[in-house]
């Protein structure tokens, strides 16, 4: 360490803006000083959100609900109108909890994306299901694939963030 010091120590006073030994060693000292703050603060930062198990559990709890809702869509969209309102109602939720966290603008897209009436995933599915009054059974099979894919997706996602650390109550 002390040999790398003095070989940056000599480099500074060789320069030709270096006036004296002492302004080298500070102008040595300054940069370092500011590559250490400058570490230290990207280290802090982050660019996505921390894991979350409530977050995990939204997502999970609503695929599985979504999925078994699906799979009742070969029968009247009348008899289940309450069971739609409460997976809308469902979903909303995860989407506005997702929504209340910082750096989390990622998986508000895809949650976005996936309740979209005017998309082909759960929203639109929902709009057509309702349209149509029932859906064939080949057209909801698919249809569960590609939703599930998505909320895979969604979880696959927060289950690889970063585990923060819990703060002492």
């Amino acid at each position: 360490m002390r040999k790398i010091i003095f070989f940056e120590v000599f480099r500074e006073l060789r320069w030709p803006n270096a006036v004296s030994t002492c302004e080298a060693v500070q102008n040595l000292a300054l940069r370092h000083l500011v590559a250490l703050s400058a570490c230290l603060l990207l280290g802090a930062c982050t660019l996505i959100a921390y894991y979350d198990q409530a977050a995990y559990e939204h997502a999970t709890d609503a695929k599985v609900d979504t999925l078994a809702l699906m799979s009742k869509a070969t029968g009247s969209y009348d008899e289940h109108q309450k069971e739609v309102e409460a997976l809308v109602t469902e979903l909303d939720k995860a989407y506005e909890y997702d929504r209340g966290r910082q750096l989390n603008k990622i998986t508000v897209a895809q949650w976005d994306i996936l309740r979209d009436p005017n998309r082909n995933l759960v929203g639109g599915f929902l709009k057509t299901w309702k349209t149509r009054g029932s859906l064939s059974a080949t057209f909801v099979a698919e249809k569960k694939r590609q939703i599930g894919d998505v909320f895979d997706q969604i979880i696959q996602l927060e289950s690889g963030k970063l585990k923060g650390t819990k703060v002492p109550e």
